[in-house]
């Protein structure tokens, strides 16, 4: 595999730092040390991204924000994908009737990562809260949805991912999603409990997306949080109607015209609602999603027929 340009690897880097700092403006030295680039070559990069329109530098304060050009990508990228324009519409309006965020997802980085596309509402739990444009490590058991329907190698390979955990660990996590895929596959929709690891979690993402410099010595970290949380019935595996419970997502997935999972459509934190309710929302999110997928021209294949998913993203 050819190694990408180190020029370009960094203005990507810069571009996604923007992406998940929606309305931010930062200054050189700000840049250069959120992203592990030197003051010299963060400023080559920023002029050439400047010159292009990419990004434009305030003449009093000295900060870059993003300019004008990156809209029409972005309106190229959506024409080019209609699932995420429509699912856009449809989880708005699901997340004023809930009350609560709603989050369109989608793998990326040859689905080593989860790269947030979209955020509607406010979560009604401070654990859930996600950034738009944020990557998330694909890393068990963040991303079951994209995975249920895969044949048992990819599942394996995905399982591997975490690294930095005992055999114990990882055996424990590999028998509770081994179930958990299962009850996806089955009901069509993911459930999560909220709980003190998703906490921890949700500070690592936070520390992530504010310096992407800090991913290597994090990784560890977030994957023995991850790795707790897979082995602690972090999918709820059977709702019980009259019991209340505090969702930390309720998940879907749209599926391509070859049959993977293209996108990953989320109720995001919920706060104490009965087994009828969360049931009621995952049907309801489900339906959404085989309306996108029908309508887009994708298809749920056997679980032996589903290929790797899409690559999106670098």
């Amino acid at each position: 595999m050819v190694r990408p340009a180190l020029a370009a690897t960094r203005a990507l880097a810069v571009l996604d730092f923007f992406a998940a700092h929606p309305g931010g403006a930062f200054s050189l030295s700000e840049l250069s040390a959120a992203l592990g680039i030197s003051l010299a070559s963060a400023l080559s990069v920023l002029q050439a991204l400047e010159d292009a329109g990419y990004l434009v530098r305030h003449p009093k304060r000295k900060t870059y924000e993003l300019g004008a050009c990156p809209i029409a990508l972005g309106d190229a990228a959506l024409r080019g994908n209609p699932a995420v324009d429509l699912a856009r519409g449809r989880m708005a309006e699901l997340a004023r009737e809930l009350g609560t965020e709603t989050v369109i997802s989608a793998p990326a980085a040859h689905g080593d990562q989860i790269v947030i596309l979209s955020t509607d509402g406010t979560p009604q739990i401070p654990s859930a809260d996600i950034r738009r444009g944020q990557r998330v490590p694909l890393v068990p058991p963040l991303g079951q949805v994209f995975y249920a329907w895969s044949p048992e190698g990819r599942t394996e390979s995905w399982l591997r991912r975490l690294d930095g955990v005992d055999e114990r660990t990882r055996e424990a996590v590999r028998a509770h999603m081994a179930g958990a895929l299962a009850a996806v596959r089955e009901r069509g929709y993911s459930v999560a409990v909220d709980g003190p690891a998703r906490v921890e979690l949700g500070g690592l993402l936070q520390r992530l997306a504010e310096r992407p410099v800090d991913a290597d010595a994090l990784r560890a970290h977030f994957d023995a949080v991850a790795a707790e949380l897979a082995g602690s019935a972090y999918e709820l595996l059977d709702i019980e109607p009259e019991r209340e419970y505090t969702i930390a997502t309720v998940v879907a997935a749209v599926h391509d015209s070859a049959g993977a999972v293209a996108l990953a459509l989320t109720v995001n934190g919920l706060r104490r609602a009965r087994g009828s309710r969360v049931v009621e929302i995952g049907e309801r999110l489900a339906g959404v999603a085989r309306a996108i997928t029908k309508r887009t021209g994708g298809r749920i294949v056997p679980l032996v027929d589903v290929p790797p998913p899409p690559r999106q993203g670098s």
